[in-house]
Order: structure tokens, then sequence, then C-alpha cells
């Protein structure tokens, strides 16, 4: 008597979620360099105004400009998140869509921001207000052209191909990065724009 066994295929191996926890890791530390950063230009506000001393002339901080580029993060958070969803659905075409608005709203917080640092006409060596006014917003940027390249960075592999349902981690991870340096302009646009 002979005995046989039924051949059954092996299962598909899952991927390892590596880019997204070591994206996670990475974003708590850049939001934790960033609040560092905030936290030295709190400091030394205070430090100022308890000498009676001027952090900023009056009227050179103005709040539309800031909150423009605040809504502008806001509706970026929605599109980051339709391309994560879109990528999950198996539908590449509004994935590279959202992924591409996403980019475009980068560019213009760009745009915004040196308008915001043109029209306010602060020197970078001028006062201790005004170099810690460029220290925070610099800070900001360096996140911010890190994001911009990681969307895009997911864009062409997006368009290549390179990802599906069972393999759409890397955008999940652009866009928890992208929605942590999203929180980083928050904090800065509250501590400088609207408590000044």
């Amino acid at each position: 008597m002979t005995t046989t066994t039924t051949a059954l295929p092996s299962a598909e191996i899952t991927r390892p979620r590596t880019v997204l926890v070591g994206t996670m890791f990475g974003s708590g530390a850049a939001f934790m360099a960033f609040l560092g950063v905030v936290l030295v230009y709190v400091s030394e506000r205070a430090s100022a105004r308890s000498a009676d001393a001027e952090w900023f002339p009056d009227g050179t901080i103005e709040l539309g400009p800031s909150g423009f580029i605040f809504s502008t993060l806001i509706l970026s958070i929605f599109t980051v998140q339709w391309a994560v969803q879109a990528i999950n659905n198996n539908d590449r075409t509004n994935a590279l869509v959202a992924l591409a608005l996403s980019g475009l709203f980068g560019a213009s917080v760009f745009n915004q921001l040196w308008f915001i640092m043109n029209d306010t006409g602060f020197s970078l060596a001028e006062t201790n207000g005004q170099f810690m006014f460029f220290v925070v917003l610099g800070t900001f940027v360096a996140f911010m052209i890190v994001a911009v390249g990681f969307i895009a960075l997911t864009f062409v592999r997006a368009f290549i191909g390179q990802f599906g349902p069972r393999k759409a981690d890397s955008v999940a991870a652009a866009a928890f990065y992208w929605n942590t340096v999203v929180a980083m302009y928050a904090i800065a646009w509250y501590v400088i724009f609207v408590t000044k």
C-alpha cells in the first residue's frame, strides 16, 4: 500500500512592515527635534518678555498668510489619506492624483512661506526674536522638503506600479510622515503667529 500526500501550495509570505515602522520611528524623532526647537523659541521669548525687550516689531507678523498655509496643510491631510485608501483599493489612478495634489500643496506651502519671510522684512542677525523666527520656520522647511521628497518618490513608485493592496505600506508611511509635518506646522503656527 502506497501513501500519497496532497501537495498544497505554500502560503504567500507576508511582507514585514519595516518601512512603516521605520517611518514611525523617524517621524517621532523628527517631531521631537522640532518640538525641541520650538521650546527653545518659547524659552527665549519668555526671557525677552521678562526683560521688557521687544520680541517682534508691532504689525510685522500677520495671521492671514500663515492661516492660509494651515488651511492648505489641513486639505493635504485628506489628499494623502485618499492616496492610501486608493492604493488599498488597487485604484492606481486616484492614488496618483492624490499624491500629485499633495505634492502641489507642499509646493504652495513653500511659496507662501517665502512670501511671509519676505513680507516681515526680518533680518537674520538683527534681533534674537527675528533669528528664532527663522530658526523655527527654517527647521519646518527642512522637514517639509523631506515630506515632499517622500511624496514624490512614492508617486514615482506608484506610477511604475510597485504598489497594490498587498504592498501599500510605503504609501501609508509617506502619509504618516506627511501628517507628522502638518502637526509640526500646527504647533509653529500657534506659537509664532497666534500667540506672537
